[in-house]
């Protein structure tokens, strides 16, 4: 099997929303902190943001995408609230609050984040890989309806990126835990994000069984890949 890149830098961008003016959410604190501490023991440089406002959002996103060096993996997660409208994908700052005074699909271009835009400023950047895992469209209660306006939109990845999602698009994820702390789907990826010499996808295959047996069906994630190397996240040399 082809080796594993080796980079000049692993660095990740992780953001945790709970704090919301309606439909707070419990766990997305949580998981940003503990895939934050389990990722900086493997060796990644960390930027964290808690609860961060529209504002402070897309500062946070300028600031660490003018760092990405060329010859880097770089990791984006996020767990809150995301919506869908017209096709395009947003995630909600901690200041998100429809008013209701025109249509959502208005009030969400000025008030939410851009998929794309993220995407776009580390994708300008050339970094080596990139991977995006939107934890997001959390609800509190569980519905397995079909509705268009649920979840994120699928998204293509540009080249040498994987984008994952928690749960399958359209769909949502119950804010709901079984370890006590963490979501379903952070819960399994801690478990797995740190094997050695194991590619991202295998991991990422793992998971989304995982989860989709803890949840029995419920939530299965979602991945569309156009890697064409090997990522091992960690890379252990005395092992064949």
């Amino acid at each position: 099997m082809t080796s594993s890149a080796v980079y000049q830098r692993k660095r990740a961008l992780i953001i945790g929303i709970n704090t919301y003016p309606r439909d707070p959410l419990q766990y997305c604190i949580n998981d940003a902190e503990d895939l934050s501490a389990t990722l900086q023991c493997i060796g990644f440089d960390i930027t964290l943001e808690l609860d961060c406002h529209y504002s402070k959002f897309y500062n946070v996103i300028d600031e660490f995408a003018e760092r990405i060096q060329h010859d880097e993996l770089v990791l984006f997660y996020f767990a809150g609230h995301g919506k869908q409208s017209k096709d395009q994908n947003y995630l909600l700052p901690s200041d998100y609050d429809y008013d209701y005074r025109r249509h959502e699909r208005h009030y969400i271009t000025d008030h939410a984040i851009n998929v794309q835009y993220i995407m776009k400023k580390i994708d300008d950047k050339l970094c080596r890989t990139a991977i995006y895992i939107f934890d997001c469209c959390r609800k509190l209660i569980r519905t397995r309806a079909t509705n268009e306006n649920q979840g994120l939109s699928p998204i293509h990845p540009p080249p040498k990126t994987l984008i994952v999602f928690a749960c399958a698009p359209g769909k949502t994820v119950q804010d709901e835990t079984q370890n006590g702390r963490n979501g379903s789907f952070m819960e399994n990826l801690l478990k797995w994000i740190v094997t050695s010499n194991t590619d991202i996808e295998e991991i990422m295959k793992n998971v989304a069984s995982a989860v989709n047996l803890q949840t029995a069906g419920f939530q299965l994630p979602y991945r569309a890949s156009s890697l064409t190397d090997k990522v091992c996240l960690v890379i252990n040399n005395s092992q064949g």
